[in-house]
């Protein structure tokens, strides 16, 4: 444990402290600095007005205040773009799956079966293999779940399985919907990977839904709902629906976990695209 002047012991809470007042002074010196360049000034609200943390932009381009790029707005703009380009991650997609299983997540209302329906239709129909695709479905609660996934299954010639199909066969990709919730089903989904994993020797992939027209605070509620099951990805939903993603990309940055695919409307499966960074910094800056 560190000692001070002193030679007395830091606690914890002592260290953490001081990184806090650390954090505080270069957070006040990058606005100083930044208050004392009109331009990079300019530049910092128009990102802050899009949503972006002020600190953040302010620490970022403070850098930059006295360099000979100081007075070229759109040098600046870029260096902003780049760092999210960075700090950005998406996931490629796969184009050829055996034996695995998808697991859809996430809260109530964003567009999950859907979503299942625009991702098997896409792996049956749309890339250069053909893929043996089932959708089964562990939605027990919503009315109606179970009659949308059926009307997928014959519009796409995709077979519904059950539980019991699924553990006697053999299938390239199974896709399976799930009840929306803030996390009060976990222990059933719990269970199903743990069988999964018991007894079958399936590709477990399990990406959480998110919605692009959520808040922050319910971006984080419904994450920390989730965070004891094995998320690899994210997929989001509705982009359609919202001018404002400077929630989502904030939420993004923090958590560092990639999106892989991302909707951006009702139409299957058209309104499915594979994430890119390029797509996601275009949609946030677009006017």
């Amino acid at each position: 444990m560190a000692k001070n002047d002193d030679d007395k012991l830091l606690t914890v809470e002592d260290i953490r402290s001081l990184r806090e007042e650390i954090s505080l002074m270069h957070s006040s010196l990058a606005k100083d600095v930044v208050g004392h360049a009109p331009l990079v000034k300019k530049v910092v609200e128009r990102f802050v007005e899009r949503g972006l943390q002020r600190e953040w932009v302010e620490k970022l381009l403070a850098t930059l205040v006295g360099s000979e790029v100081e007075d070229d707005e759109e040098i600046l703009i870029a260096y902003v773009l780049e760092e999210l380009d960075i700090l950005l991650n998406v996931e490629e997609e796969s184009r050829e799956l055996k034996r695995t299983i998808h697991i859809i997540i996430g809260g109530t209302g964003i567009g999950k079966t859907s979503l299942v329906g625009k991702l098997a239709t896409r792996y049956k129909y749309l890339l250069k293999k053909s893929h043996n695709v089932v959708f089964l479905n562990l939605d027990h609660h919503k009315v109606g779940a179970v009659e949308q996934l059926e009307n997928y299954s014959d519009a796409m010639d995709i077979p519904l399985i059950t539980l019991d199909d699924f553990l006697e066969n053999e299938y390239d990709v199974v896709f399976v919907d799930t009840a929306g919730s803030r996390g009060e089903d976990i222990e059933e989904l719990e269970n199903f990977i743990e069988l999964i994993k018991d007894c079958m020797e399936y590709k477990i992939v399990v990406s959480l839904a998110l919605s692009a027209t959520s808040k922050m605070r319910d971006l984080e509620a419904i994450n920390s709902a989730f965070e004891r099951l094995p998320i690899k990805n994210y997929i989001l939903t509705k982009l359609d629906e919202t001018c404002d993603l400077s929630d989502i990309i904030n939420f993004l940055i923090r958590e560092k976990r990639a999106v892989s695919y991302i909707s951006t409307g009702q139409e299957i499966p058209e309104d499915l695209i594979v994430a890119t960074k390029e797509y996601l910094l275009k949609k946030f800056m677009e006017e």
